[in-house]
């Protein structure tokens, strides 16, 4: 049993990593297309009139997207505090607890995104932009992102004697 659950974990750390992926692509798209759109505007060839819109979009989606692999590194916002001053089983417990904790409020999250793309979807709501994207594509995204967070904080309650071993510094693995 331990091995599938394993294989899952791997599989996970693997989706989570080209999620991530997708994410620094749109923004290294932006860092390119940007002064694009200010040298043509610039030479008088035109302009990319969807581009703010698409990035503001793009933006949207990677935080929400990017999420759980933040989660997954511990590269988001924590106090330590708390548990750095306790002894390691009590911090260990403490730890458990908001891994349970913040799998039930991502869940909660989830479900409540899941009945706004089904309002949105039934509605046919589109923003008022140039570049329309149906509503209910965002608010799927919120609640993907809820849903992976959720299997993230069930990983990390698993994982949870290992992430405050003291030979181990929660930040030491953060970044790509």
């Amino acid at each position: 049993m331990g091995s599938r659950i394993d294989a899952f974990e791997a599989a996970f750390a693997r989706l989570l990593v080209w999620l991530a992926a997708l994410v620094a692509v749109s923004i290294g798209l932006f860092a390119v297309l940007i002064p694009l759109n200010l040298f043509l505007v610039k030479v008088e060839w035109g302009t990319l009139p969807w581009l703010f819109e698409a990035v503001e979009y793009a933006l949207y989606t990677g935080v929400f997207i990017g999420a759980p692999w933040v989660l997954r590194q511990g590269a988001h916002i924590r106090v330590d505090v708390i548990t750095a001053a306790l002894p390691k089983a009590a911090a260990a417990r403490l730890e458990k607890v908001l891994d349970v904790a913040g799998f039930l409020l991502c869940l909660l999250l989830c479900v409540y995104g899941l009945r706004l793309t089904i309002l949105e979807f039934e509605d046919g709501t589109l923003p008022d932009k140039d570049l329309r994207i149906d509503n209910w594509y965002m608010m799927a995204v919120f609640a993907l992102s809820f849903f992976l967070l959720a299997i993230e904080f069930v990983l990390r309650f698993r994982r949870a004697a290992e992430t405050l071993d003291e030979d181990k510094d929660p930040a030491a693995g953060s970044g790509f």
